[in-house]
């Protein structure tokens, strides 16, 4: 009898098998959405991302005579414009100044022959000059699709002019703009 009630605890013991369950779901992650809605007057036409404005080959002899190089035209072509939202648009130039002249844009110079003594400067079309980090004269927004003009040109530095230091060679030189829309 001991055998028989020993057996028993032993196989009450046991774990009891139990027939396994199969879940149909696993939590996963989450997912997280974030974005902004905006409405802007017009979108910008890829090709003027990034517009290059080539001044060439710029004589001393201008620069020390007139101060200033002719200025080279370029244009902020926007497309899809629509006065829904917005009527008028400006842009505002940034970049870094030149420490000698004040709203002229910084050169550097490109090996082997660096340019010094200059800076780039911005004009509206009309030749108002435009100043760094300030916005343009507004525009109304036309439909469709519109071309914002402007023109650059390259100075010389008061100093270097005067003391006819101006160096030549190469330089290049880096602006951003940013349209403001009203």
């Amino acid at each position: 009898m001991r055998q028989l009630i020993a057996s028993m605890i032993l196989i009450c013991s046991l774990p009891v098998a139990t027939p396994a369950h199969a879940i149909g779901e696993l939590i996963g992650g989450d997912l997280n959405f974030k974005g902004t809605v905006v409405s802007h007057g017009c979108s910008i036409v890829p090709s003027s991302k990034n517009i290059a404005v080539d001044f060439g080959q710029i004589s001393t002899r201008t620069l020390y005579a007139e101060g200033k190089s002719q200025p080279k035209a370029f244009v902020i072509e926007l497309q899809d414009c629509s006065t829904d939202v917005f009527n008028s648009i400006t842009v505002t130039f940034s970049g870094t100044e030149n420490a000698n002249m004040s709203d002229r844009l910084a050169i550097t110079p490109v090996a082997p022959n660096s340019a010094s003594g200059i800076g780039i400067g911005f004009e509206e079309s009309n030749g108002t000059a435009i100043l760094l980090n300030t916005p343009t004269t507004a525009v109304a927004i036309s439909d469709a699709t519109m071309q914002l003009n402007f023109r650059a040109f390259v100075e010389g530095e008061p100093e270097a002019l005067s003391n006819k230091t101006l160096t030549t060679g190469a330089f290049q030189a880096t602006a951003n703009y940013t349209l403001n829309y009203q």
